[in-house]
């Protein structure tokens, strides 16, 4: 392989990797759910396990985290926001699918979450916390409700 050769194909490679940063970077400036501003996220849970019965999750970024809530009938959510780091307690009163929607000042910086522990719906621990896959949707612009007064 000649020196020319192996140059074109370092360019190429080269041009590749800087065209796959500047398209991630400007996927990180839009955020998942388009332009920044306050909303709604929600966050579905599929276990690996089926139906569960309560979780402890982390959520760490974000800007702005507030209120957490449920989205289940039948169910408790408890949270806690210190240093960058949030807490979330699901308790459902039917074993389910776990839901929980939390309220940011920036849409377009979604939390991280991970799975601290599980329990079935007969509340035992489950043995792992691997294979927890989590949805976002965007289901609310609170930033027209502040506007109006609203709670």
């Amino acid at each position: 392989m000649t020196a020319a050769f192996r140059n074109r194909r370092f360019v190429r490679a080269g041009a590749l990797l800087a065209a796959l940063a500047a398209g991630a970077a400007g996927a990180c400036d839009s955020g998942l759910f388009g332009p920044s501003g306050s909303g709604v996220i929600q966050v579905s849970v599929t276990s690996p396990f089926g139906p569960e019965g309560a979780a402890v999750f982390e959520l760490t970024g974000g800007v702005g985290l507030g209120p957490v809530t449920t989205v289940t009938n039948g169910g408790d959510t408890f949270f806690e926001h210190a240093d960058g780091v949030s807490r979330v307690v699901v308790v459902l009163d039917e074993p389910g699918q776990l839901w929980f929607q939390v309220h940011t000042t920036d849409i377009g910086k979604l939390p991280t979450v991970r799975v601290v522990q599980v329990a079935d719906g007969e509340n035992r621990l489950r043995p792992s916390v691997d294979g927890y896959e989590f949805d976002f949707e965007r289901v609310e612009d609170m930033s027209s409700a502040r506007r109006l007064g609203a709670p």
